[in-house]
């Protein structure tokens, strides 16, 4: 395991909790970017994790967005090229690899989720938020612009529009209308909640859950079509394997399935 400053990990059974851990308000610095990617390379390479929940510790914020000063002194002081010429690449890449962690990545939202805290959430497969969850892309009131990829995905085009133009919050209980929360729960319970939802998850073929996760990221902006024929090729894949037989012989026999990773 990678060195550990703004982050905390744990391990419940088969799922992996991945924990902000910067306060005051965790905000995400190049550090805890360095430390994500890391993390979530390493849980997504282990064949013993078959889910990973992203929380936060604290109550005052999941994630307040982007520490402005850590910015400005990359921005003074690059480096790399890619600093230089592109300066949204570390951390745009970051998100890249949690949204294409191989198995299911599942938020955790029990307070604020402000700009890049927002971006986190919407690149995660699942959300579990608390009725105290709050969602914002405030770039626009700091001169900046960002995050209306993640709003489109979350509540469709017109209420991203209202999120990203005017700055304003909204909570979990209007998130959930919009059909992104798979779990509204008490203040307090989201991380619980949320390592309940993996260890559902950890529960199917470790073949199975992470062939599902790459082949419903490649199909989400298909055309009908191309997306059922993609998918068929995945069902052929896993039927080449013996955790294919084992889940189908232990529904027809009423039992629990053995994995063997083969």
């Amino acid at each position: 395991m990678i060195t550990l400053e703004t982050l905390t990990t744990e391990r419940h059974d088969r799922v992996a909790v991945v924990r902000l851990d910067r306060p005051p308000v965790n905000a995400v610095s190049r550090s805890m970017m360095t430390e994500l990617r890391g993390c979530f390379r390493e849980f997504g390479a282990d064949r013993d994790i078959n889910a990973v929940v992203l929380s936060a510790a604290g109550t005052r914020a999941f994630c307040a967005g982007i520490d402005l000063n850590d910015a400005a002194d990359r921005r003074r002081n690059p480096e790399t090229v890619a600093d230089t010429l592109d300066g949204g690449s570390y951390w745009r890449e970051t998100q890249h690899i949690i949204r294409h962690c191989p198995v299911p990545v599942i938020a955790a939202v029990d307070g604020p989720a402000i700009g890049a805290g927002f971006g986190l959430v919407g690149v995660c497969d699942l959300i579990v938020a608390s009725e105290r969850a709050t969602f914002a892309l405030t770039e626009i009131n700091v001169g900046l612009l960002g995050g209306s990829s993640k709003a489109l995905r979350l509540v469709g085009p017109f209420k991203a529009r209202m999120l990203f133009f005017s700055g304003e919050p909204i909570d979990g209980r209007e998130l959930d209308k919009h059909g992104a929360v798979e779990r509204l729960v008490p203040p307090g319970e989201a991380e619980e909640s949320a390592i309940e939802l993996g260890a559902m998850f950890a529960s199917k073929s470790p073949i199975a859950l992470r062939l599902a996760k790459e082949s419903i990221l490649r199909i989400e902006d298909l055309p009908l079509e191309d997306a059922y024929r993609l998918e068929q090729d995945y069902t052929t894949r896993l039927r080449g394997y013996s955790d294919s037989r084992e889940a189908m012989e232990a529904f027809m026999e009423k039992r629990e399935p053995v994995w063997s990773w083969s």
